[in-house]
């Protein structure tokens, strides 16, 4: 298994996807236009957030992950729907298909992710049919997320002079990587609201379940650097939580872009 694979492996990504972003595959399923017929391609899909909306939708759906254990999931969730997605194990950066494969191209918070921003970028444009689009969602560097994760990358000496996945939450980024290859860029900043009970009480959950805390978390506990980043975290989702009237949760803003080939 490769170290993607087994970051995203780690603790249970379905579930956080379930509890704090559920609503996130049907906008980029909206933000894509997707319609009845269409090809589409999930990027990056872990058990299939943006993949099962579009094929609610009557799409033609190939979902690619490099996780097998999120496939799986994906898998049971749409056999038990009764939906019809074809499950493909393969990596963003290489998309195992031909040129011009797909009439919409859509990741939700997955290909930023990916160690070769500049490959995954080509891929995606590459599958995409010209007269097609590709819809992304990517958490932003200013945003909650973004800040969670530059915590952590300090924390545990990851952060460096290279590229950083919240790079695919930046509007310039996007222009400067996709604008000579697409003909349309359109770009907006909006918010999910992640239920908390606590500020601290989601750093703790996270810490059990989202792949990179998780890994964050078992490294920084043998050194016994665990608690000031954990207090750190708790800090930053204190700064972003609000009650609006439906429980207190935590607003983490992100990018949605559209390219239209």
């Amino acid at each position: 298994m490769s170290a993607p694979a087994e970051v995203w492996a780690t603790g249970d990504y379905a579930d956080v996807c379930d509890r704090m972003i559920p609503e996130l595959g049907a906008r980029l399923v909206a933000l894509a236009n997707v319609r009845a017929g269409d090809a589409v391609l999930d990027v990056a899909t872990g058990s299939g957030n943006a993949a099962l909306p579009a094929a609610r939708a009557a799409a033609v759906v190939t979902a690619l992950d490099i996780t097998p254990a999120l496939l799986a999931i994906g898998a049971e969730r749409a056999s038990a729907a009764g939906l019809d997605i074809d499950w493909v194990h393969g990596d963003a950066q290489a998309l195992p298909f031909a040129d011009a494969s797909f009439d919409r191209v859509m990741s939700c918070v997955g290909v930023q992710f990916c160690a070769d921003r500049a490959a995954a970028a080509r891929e995606l444009v590459r599958v995409c049919r010209p007269g097609g689009c590709i819809a992304l969602i990517a958490w932003t560097r200013e945003g909650f997320l973004g800040r969670v994760l530059a915590a952590v990358a300090t924390a545990t000496g990851a952060a460096g002079s290279g590229g950083s996945p919240l790079d695919w939450g930046s509007e310039p980024w996007m222009d400067a990587t996709f604008g000579a290859q697409v003909a349309d860029i359109t770009c907006h900043r909006e918010q999910v609201q992640m239920p908390a009970e606590s500020p601290t009480a989601w750093v703790d959950y996270m810490a059990t379940a989202y792949g990179p805390l998780v890994r964050a978390r078992n490294v920084l506990e043998i050194r016994g650097e665990w608690e000031p980043l954990r207090e750190r975290l708790s800090e930053i989702a204190s700064a972003h939580s609000a009650d609006d009237g439906d429980g207190p949760a935590i607003g983490a803003e992100y990018l949605t872009a559209v390219l239209r080939r």
